[in-house]
């Protein structure tokens, strides 16, 4: 039966219909042609020995050896430029007025000195370092009193926007709050004024108990399929303790964190033939406003389904897998 969901939070509406499963198509499956290399070539610019075909390092995480295993450059194609100007028109800014400069900050995390593709052929261990590294960004940015959000993310397979397959992911700076971003906070903030609770705990506690879209739980992290998931399979990942900000995780939980995620995407791999993602935190804005109801988390959004006429006209995303049967098949799947 299909369904129209709202996510509980944003208010984002997304339709259920699980019987556009069935539609016949003419055509293979997006990216296919595009062949996926397995092993490193001269060309790759991430590779351990590579160093000098990209930007100096703004930080590196070294072994006993003194060789990287985490590496932090510029991106060498920004989506945003450090050197641009804040415009200074805020509310005097009209339909006609120019286009401010995007200012920001495009970090590349380089996440393994080796040709890999994905987080689930690295260890846990290292994993878990590359998550102390996004909230040491994080930290760093909080102090630049330009900068009102950081968004990090990791684009993998050709569906995903990935244009490299060395594993690595990105960190964007930004002086304002998205409108995404925005949306949850005002949604959140609602909620725990006419409660007086965060509305993302009793989403997870209401997870916990019903158990039909819970995928994993270990105590400090549960994973579950989004109520309103807008691709199939889409699995958040959040502290079941309240935790406004990602900045304020321990290296302990970063550990219990990565084999969480390592997990739910070892299994996305094998439920899902070449998977391509989006792996997105989100996390309080650097203000002290909302640490009593926002909640932070990750996002895993498999890339199966593409954005067509309807979707692009209304703004709606349509799953045609519910959140119940793609968290069953998840649990099933041994890894």
């Amino acid at each position: 039966m299909e369904e129209i969901r709202t996510d509980p939070i944003s208010g984002r509406k997304v339709l259920i219909a699980e019987g556009r499963s069935e539609r016949p198509s003419d055509y293979g499956v997006s990216g296919a042609s595009h062949v996926q290399k397995t092993e490193a070539d001269d060309n790759c610019p991430f590779c351990a020995g590579a160093e000098h075909r990209t930007p100096s390092p703004i930080r590196e995480v070294l072994d006993e050896a003194g060789r990287w295993q985490v590496r932090v450059i510029p991106n060498k194609y920004p989506a945003v430029d450090a050197h641009s100007t804040i415009s200074e028109l805020g509310e005097l800014r009209t339909p006609f007025s120019p286009p401010d400069q995007a200012y920001g900050s495009h970090e590349v995390v380089v996440e393994s000195p080796r040709h890999l593709r994905d987080v689930t052929e690295i260890s846990v261990e290292h994993l878990a370092i590359v998550l102390q590294v996004y909230r040491d960004r994080l930290q760093h940015w909080s102090t630049d009193q330009r900068m009102r959000y950081v968004q990090v993310f990791k684009n993998f397979g050709f569906a995903g926007g990935a244009s490299i397959e060395h594993i690595h992911s990105q960190i964007v700076a930004i002086p304002f709050v998205p409108e995404s971003v925005e949306s949850e906070l005002q949604g959140a903030s609602r909620y725990h004024q006419r409660h007086q609770r965060c509305i993302f705990c009793d989403l997870l506690t209401q997870e916990l108990e019903q158990r039909s879209r819970l995928v994993l739980e270990s105590g400090r992290f549960a994973a579950f399929c989004a109520y309103a998931g807008r691709q199939p399979c889409e699995t958040w990942v959040m502290p079941t303790a309240h935790q406004s900000d990602y900045r304020m995780l321990n290296d302990e939980d970063t550990y219990s964190l990565a084999k969480m995620l390592r997990q739910v995407l070892q299994k996305l791999h094998i439920l899902i033939s070449q998977l391509s993602y989006n792996l997105i935190l989100h996390t309080l804005p650097f203000s002290n406003s909302g640490p009593d109801h926002y909640h932070w988390h990750f996002e895993i959004v498999p890339r199966t389904t593409h954005l067509a006429g309807f979707e692009w006209g209304t703004g709606l995303f349509i799953n045609p897998l519910s959140p119940e049967r793609a968290a069953k098949m998840l649990r099933e799947t041994k890894v």
